[in-house]
């Protein structure tokens, strides 16, 4: 994700694929089940803090602990990202050009469904 460190993406993944509130500890068993080398419990708590002051992470004391919840969906999330860069563009219109040239068969099918299931401008005026 734009402006996440690559440990900061990982903890993010984990958090959305988990679907429940997790800990520290948590998160940090799935990243080491697949490290050769794991990482600190101290290292992913402090990642989890900065994601948490970051706005990527809600937190809610659980007894001693916290537990933690992304503050979107990461679909919601995507999209979100999506419009802060396109809004960055001097010409919104080339860009998306651009972008949809990039795009492959089946994303572009994908975009063209979206777009169908809109409301017409003239039905949201109604």
């Amino acid at each position: 994700m734009w402006n996440l460190g690559s440990l900061e993406s990982a903890v993010m993944d984990r958090v959305w694929a988990s679907g429940e509130a997790v800990t520290v500890r948590d998160i940090a068993g799935q990243i080491n089940s697949s490290r050769t080398r794991p990482l600190a419990y101290t290292t992913v708590m402090t990642t989890m803090d900065k994601l948490f002051r970051k706005g990527w992470l809600e937190r809610t004391k659980r007894g001693k602990q916290y537990v933690y919840t992304p503050v979107e969906a990461r679909d919601a999330c995507v999209a979100r990202l999506m419009r802060q860069v396109l809004g960055r563009s001097a010409d919104p219109e080339v860009a998306l050009l651009h972008f949809v040239e990039g795009l492959g068969r089946e994303r572009s099918t994908a975009l063209r469904s979206a777009l169908h299931r809109l409301p017409d401008a003239d039905d949201a005026d109604a």
